[in-house]
């Protein structure tokens, strides 16, 4: 069995954050994503200020535009139009705002589903592809969550369910 760095992919979404700093964003999320080498927003990205914050730990971040709601925040190099592909060690990781989508990865972390619904995390093994979408630590579904992708020897996910105010 090989063993090599494990590298930590850290995945948030649908922040919908109000103020322009991001410090809105729940602290918890932020101290849930710190082991992080990467970490991507996959869309509904209101305050830019969330992606400075998100890059406190010195992760590298990423995030997909949502390009209905996503306009008006402004412009960012690291707000870009999705797919956002990245091969880690031996897998293909592709990082959209909506999924299904026309893209082939080993693993597809997603925003929303077509059509809408989103806000609530899902993990599902879709043929050959790991599927998953972090929920909304702001506005959540059931509870505030994100998710770590962990690349190893396999991919783990971890869905963290944040404390509840």
């Amino acid at each position: 069995m090989t063993h090599s760095k494990a590298y930590v992919v850290g995945l948030i979404a649908d922040t919908h954050c109000k103020l322009p700093d991001g410090s809105d964003l729940p602290a918890d999320a932020l101290d849930a994503l710190r082991i992080c080498d990467l970490i991507a927003h996959l869309g509904d990205l209101t305050s830019l200020g969330v992606l400075d914050r998100l890059g406190t730990n010195g992760a590298e971040v990423v995030a997909v535009r949502n390009p209905k709601l996503d306009a008006p925040v402004g412009t960012d190099p690291r707000l870009v139009d999705g797919p956002v592909l990245r091969q880690i060690g031996a897998r293909r990781l592709a990082m959209v705002r909506e999924y299904p989508c026309d893209v082939h990865a080993d693993v597809i972390a997603f925003g929303v589903p077509v059509g809408g619904g989103g806000h609530d995390h899902r993990v599902a093994l879709v043929g050959h592809s790991l599927i998953v979408s972090p929920g909304s630590p702001n506005l959540p579904v059931r509870h505030g969550t994100v998710a770590l992708l962990t690349f190893g020897d396999s991919v783990d996910v971890e869905i963290v369910h944040l404390p509840t105010a």
